[in-house]
C-alpha cells in the first residue's frame, strides 16, 4: 500500500549523499556548512556538525515538513538513538540560531511529526552565479577562451587554500577540525563502558589506551578496578577498608597512584600492580584533595592543598620519588580555590579551575612559570574536571556553560568554548588514540518539609520529581513556597501553596532564573537571570509579579548581580554584587534603584535577610556576622558557618538553622540569637548542593534539600 502523503511534508527527501553543502541565506542569516559559522546580528555562531547536519537537511526542502524518523535516520545513520536525542539538538540549534520554539522565525515544530524551516532558503553561490553572469563581458575569441577552466581551477584553489587557512587559524595547532568532528561525532554515539549498582567514578586510560581503570564502590570504602577496553578481562587492586579514588597509571602502566582515605587520615599512594606493594607520595599533611594528576613522565604530581592557611587552597607539585612539594599558584582571598589539575599531553602545561561553586572558571600555566597562569576562557560556571587533546589543546571539559551538565570543548588560543554533547558527563579522560570515558552522572534532589516543634519528626517530601530542586523560600505568611528546578529542562523558577500543585513561572526564554525571593507583600519575586551560554557576564536582578506574569529588569542594579532582595519592610533592596568569588553588599531605595550605596561590610560569601537583622559569612572564614538593621551594629556568631557549608544555613526571625557537622554524620541545628546557645539538633540533615535549608516566618515549618541517591555509571566513546 502506498503510503499517504501528509500535505507539507517531504515525502521522497535526499539522502545524505546528495545534500547540498553550499552556504545559504535563511532568512537574515547567512549558514556556512563547511565551517559550521553562521552569520547574522548578534555575530558569528559555530555549529557543531551534527547541528550543521540538520540544517542542512532541512534545507534540502525548504517550506516542508521533515519527519522526526527522517531526521534520525538520515543525521545519525546505523546508531541507536531515541527521540530525546533529536529534541535536545533541536532545543541547541534554536538557541545558537537565537529561535524560539513558540514564536518561531527560522525552525518550526509540528508536534508529533516533524520540523521544517519556515524562514527562505536562497543558495548564495547560485544568486552569486546568476549575478556575475548577467554583468559577465561578451564570450571571448575561442583561442582565448581555452584556457579558462584551468584559470577558474586556479583561481578556485587559490580562494580555497586562502579559505582553509584562515579556517585553521582559528584552530589550535596540534588538533585538525576533522579530529573534533571525528570527537564530536563519536559522544554522540558513546556506549555504556560500566554500570554497576555502586557509583564508578575517576576512569582513566592506560598509557596504551587499552585499559581503563576507575573507582567503584560507595559510601566510605571502594575499590580500584582495571578493565580492558575490548575484552573482559577485569582486576581489582588497592586496599580493602579504605576509601580510594581518582587512580592514574604511570607511564609504564605496571604502577598506578591514587588517593585514598580512611579514619581521618589521607595520602597519594604509588602502587606496584606487579608486587602489590605500596608507598605513600603526599600524606596528609597539606589536605591533598582527591582530584589528582600525575605528568606524562611519571616524575611529578599537581594535587590541590593548603598553600596558606586561612586562603584559597592552590595547586600543589610534589616529585614523586622524594615526595618534596612546592606551592604552584596562591590564590588570593576572595577568588576561590584551584581545583581539579591536568597535565597537557606533553607535561609543558597545566590547567585547572579556579572560582567557587558556579562561578569556576579554566586557567593553564606554564609548569616552568606559575606567573604565565591565566583565565584559558571567560567561560564559568559548576565545572567537573578537563582533559587536554594535545600538547596545545584544545581542552575537553565537563561544565554546565550551556544549561546543563555537559562535555565542552575550549580552545587556549583564542578562549572559544563551544559544546561537544554528552549531557550529565563529568570528569572526562582521552586516550593517546583519542577514545574517551567519562563518568554520565544522574542527580536529583527533593524538599523535605517538618516541623521542628514535633519531638519527633517526621519529614514528608513536597513534589517530588527524578530531577534536581533547591532554593526553597516560604512567602511571608507562609502558606506559598517559591523554589527552582530543572524538572522542565533549565533551571526555572516555580511557586506552589503547601496544599497545591506547583506552578513555573513563565519566563523569557534564553536564561536561567535562579535564587528567588518574596517581595515584603509576597505578590513578587526577585531574582537573579543568567544567559543560556559559556559567557555569564550579565547577570542581572529581575522582578515578577506572580498574578500578572509582569517581567522587570532592575537595570540600575547593573550586570553583575549574584542575589537580590527586598526589605521585609519594603523600603530596601539589596543586593549581592559579584567581586571574584565573593560579593560585596550593596542596597537601594525601592523607591530610586538609582539611589545604591556600598554597606560597610567586607566582602561575603553569602548572606540573608529577616526583618531586623542582616547576617553573613564570609570567604575562608569560620562563623557568621549578625547586623542590626538598619544602623548595622554587627557582632560575631559563633557557628561552623564556613565554605563547605556556605549555601546550608538560613535566617529565621529568632534562630539560625544551619548545617552542623559531625564526626561521623552530619546534622541540621537550630542556634537561638537570643540565648546566644545551639538549642536543638535533629539527625536530618540537608545533603543537596545550593541554597538547601529553609524556615517559614513563624519559625513552624523547616524545609531540608536532600539528593536522592546519586547514580553515577561510565560511559565510552571508542
Amino acid at each position: 500500500m502506498t503510503p499517504r502523503r501528509i500535505p507539507g511534508v517531504a515525502s521522497d527527501p535526499p539522502k545524505s549523499s546528495q545534500r547540498e553543502s553550499r552556504p545559504f541565506r535563511l532568512g537574515d542569516l547567512e549558514v556556512h556548512p563547511a565551517s559550521g559559522e553562521v552569520r547574522g546580528r548578534r555575530g558569528p555562531e559555530r555549529l557543531r556538525p551534527l547541528l550543521v547536519d540538520i540544517l542542512l537537511r532541512l534545507a534540502a526542502t525548504p517550506g516542508e515538513v521533515v519527519r522526526r524518523e527522517t531526521l534520525l535516520e538520515e543525521v545519525w545513520p546505523r546508531r541507536m538513538v531515541n527521540d530525546e536525542v533529536l529534541s535536545r539538538a533541536i532545543a541547541e540549534l534554536r538557541t545558537a540560531l537565537g529561535d524560539d520554539a513558540r514564536q518561531s522565525r527560522y525552525v518550526e515544530t509540528l508536534p508529533k511529526i516533524g520540523y521544517r524551516l519556515v524562514a527562505p532558503v536562497e543558495w548564495l553561490d547560485t544568486l552569486a552565479e546568476t549575478a556575475a553572469a548577467a554583468a559577465a563581458p561578451p564570450p571571448a575569441p575561442t583561442a582565448l577562451r581555452k584556457s579558462t577552466p584551468v584559470r577558474i581551477v586556479a583561481a578556485l584553489a587559490a580562494v580555497a587554500i586562502v579559505g582553509a587557512f584562515i579556517y585553521f587559524l582559528r584552530q589550535p595547532a596540534s588538533i585538525s577540525p576533522a579530529a573534533i568532528s571525528d570527537l564530536e561525532r563519536r559522544i554522540t554515539a558513546a556506549q555504556p563502558f560500566a554500570s554497576d549498582p555502586e557509583l564508578e567514578v575517576g576512569p582513566r586510560f592506560s598509557p596504551d589506551g587499552k585499559r581503563v581503570i576507575y573507582s567503584q564502590g560507595e559510601g566510605g570504602k571502594s575499590r580500584l578496578v582495571i578493565r580492558s577496553v575490548d575484552g573482559p578481562e577485569q582486576r581489582v587492586v588497592g586496599e580493602s577498608g579504605w576509601l580510594q579514588i581518582a587512580p592514574v597509571f604511570f607511564p609504564d602502566g605496571r604502577r598506578i597512584a591514587y588517593w585514598q582515605s580512611r579514619d581521618n587520615d589521607c595520602a597519594i599512594v604509588e602502587h606496584d600492580l606487579e608486587t602489590g606493594t605500596t608507598r605513600p607520595i603526599v600524606d596528609c599533611k597539606l589536605s591533598p584533595r582527591a582530584r589528582f594528576d600525575l605528568s606524562p613522565d611519571g616524575k611529578r604530581i599537581a594535587f590541590v592543598g593548603v598553600v596558606r592557611p586561612t586562603y584559597p587552597a592552590g595547586v600543589i607539585l610534589a616529585d614523586v620519588a622524594t615526595g618534596e612539594s612546592r606551592a604552584f599558584t596562591r590564590p588570593e582571598p576572595g577568588v576561590g580555590d584551584d581545583l581539579q589539575p591536568r597535565f597537557s599531553t606533553d607535561g609543558k602545561r597545566l590547567s585547572f579551575f579556579r572560582g567557587s561553586e558556579s562561578h569556576r572558571q579554566l586557567w593553564v600555566a606554564d609548569v616552568s612559570d606559575p606567573a604565565t597562569a591565566r583565565a584559558a576562557s571567560a567561560a564559568e560556571g559548576l565545572t567537573y574536571g578537563s582533559a587536554w587533546m594535545g600538547p596545545d589543546g584544545p581542552i575537553v571539559v565537563a561544565a554546565d556553560w550551556f544549561g546543563f551538565r555537559a562535555l565542552n570543548l575550549v580552545d587556549v588560543a583564542t578562549g572559544e568554548a563551544r559544546l561537544l554533547g554528552a549531557r550529565g558527563a563529568r570528569f572526562p579522560d582521552l586516550a593517546p588514540g583519542g577514545a574517551l570515558v567519562y563518568e554520565n552522572a544522574t542527580y536529583a534532589a527533593n524538599l523535605w518539609a517538618f516541623d521542628p516543634r514535633d519531638t519527633v519528626i517526621k519529614p514528608r517530601v513536597l513534589w517530588p520529581s527524578t530531577r534536581y530542586t533547591n532554593q526553597a523560600e516560604y512567602s511571608p505568611d507562609g502558606k506559598r513556597i517559591a523554589f527552582v528546578s530543572n524538572r522542565e529542562g533549565v533551571e526555572a523558577i516555580f511557586v506552589a501553596p503547601l496544599d497545591g500543585a506547583p506552578a513555573k513561572l513563565t519566563l523569557p526564554a534564553g536564561f536561567r532564573h535562579i535564587r528567588p525571593h518574596w517581595s515584603a507583600d509576597g505578590k513578587a519575586l526577585h531574582a537573579t537571570r543568567i544567559p543560556i551560554g559559556p559567557l555569564r557576564s550579565r547577570q542581572q536582578a529581575v522582578r515578577i509579579e506572580i498574578a500578572t506574569g509582569k517581567y522587570e529588569i532592575l537595570e540600575p542594579l547593573g550586570t553583575q548581580v549574584i542575589d537580590v532582595r527586598e526589605s521585609r519592610d519594603g523600603q530596601w533592596i539589596y543586593v549581592g554584587e559579584s567581586s571574584g568569588s565573593a560579593m560585596r553588599l550593596l542596597r537601594a531605595k525601592a523607591s530610586d534603584l538609582h539611589a545604591i550605596e556600598r554597606l560597610p561590610v567586607p566582602l561575603v560569601s553569602e548572606y540573608q535577610l529577616s526583618s531586623t537583622r542582616i547576617a553573613f559569612a564570609q570567604p575562608q572564614l569560620r562563623g557568621l556576622t549578625s547586623c542590626r538593621m538598619p544602623e548595622l551594629t554587627c557582632q560575631p556568631i559563633d557557628i561552623p558557618i564556613a565554605d563547605f557549608n556556605r549555601f546550608a544555613w538560613t535566617l529565621g526571625e529568632k534562630s539560625v538553622y544551619f548545617l552542623q557537622p559531625g564526626d561521623t554524620a552530619n546534622s541540621l541545628a537550630r542556634f537561638d540569637l537570643r540565648s546566644g546557645i545551639v538549642t536543638r539538633q535533629w539527625d536530618y540533615a540537608p545533603t543537596a548542593f545550593g541554597g538547601s535549608v529553609a524556615v517559614s516566618p513563624a519559625e513552624d515549618s523547616v524545609i531540608v534539600v536532600r539528593e536522592e541517591k546519586l547514580l553515577i555509571d561510565l560511559m565510552i566513546a571508542r
